[in-house]
């Protein structure tokens, strides 16, 4: 699928492909140093023509967020990035269980294969999966399990949503934060859910630890912004 297809109405591509590379330079997502990719290989990625680059580009050097450098490539400058207010919240474990016990989702691993990482000596089993509910594209998600807790189960890991099947076999999680923010659709992010590009979407960072606070389960979850709603109620003192 190609940029042209997925863009926004009445938004010039150029202009799609500067707030895409935008959003994740000002979001931290790449960070300074970075060097992005050749004009070759965007060209490639996102089927557009070698000058809607160049023009996307022009935007961002003009603003002061990336630098040419000559025979090396084009680098992420030093930016300040956005500060964001946190409004801290307690919740029950229960409520998250309770979430997704309601989920009626086709769990689909878009990799070729799994693949496993290593971290301070504990291994992890890294996934990246697409969650569909009626048939459509619900969640991108990006999970990582240490492996000695995967291969208590690793056919109903590899087929189910982990939180409902890490609380199934009794695994001991002695504390768990989510934070919850907005972002943009990029390219692929697009893809896979089947939207448009630079689409607002809500991004969930999910993180359960241990007793001896080692990481178990990690998750980052992307969901549309029209399928995703949090709602708090507050105790009045």
């Amino acid at each position: 699928m190609k940029l042209q297809s997925m863009k926004r109405q009445a938004v010039p591509l150029h202009a799609e492909v500067a707030a895409m590379l935008r959003h994740q330079i000002l979001s931290g997502e790449l960070q300074p140093g970075a060097r992005l990719p050749a004009l070759r290989e965007l060209t490639a990625q996102l089927g557009v023509a070698r000058m809607t680059v160049v023009q996307a580009m022009n935007t961002l050097a003009d603003e002061g967020l990336i630098e040419r450098q000559s025979g090396r490539g084009t680098f992420v400058r030093e930016v300040e990035t956005h500060h964001r207010h946190r409004l801290q919240m307690h919740a029950e474990m229960s409520q998250l269980h309770a979430m997704a016990s309601d989920l009626e989702v086709s769990v689909q691993d878009n990799d070729a294969g799994v693949e496993t990482s290593e971290v301070d000596g504990r291994r992890y089993r890294c996934m990246n999966r697409i969650h569909n509910k009626d048939g459509k594209p619900f969640c991108s998600v990006k999970i990582k399990l240490d492996d000695e807790i995967f291969q208590r189960n690793p056919q109903r890991f590899g087929s189910e949503i982990v939180v409902t099947v890490l609380k199934d076999i009794g695994v001991d999680v002695s504390s768990a934060s989510q934070t919850i923010t907005i972002s943009y659709a990029d390219f692929d992010l697009a893809q896979a859910l089947d939207i448009k590009v630079n689409s607002a979407v809500f991004r969930v960072v999910r993180e359960f630890y241990s007793a001896d606070k080692a990481l178990i389960y990690s998750a980052v979850l992307l969901y549309p912004g029209d399928l995703f709603e949090m709602a708090i109620d507050f105790s009045v003192d």
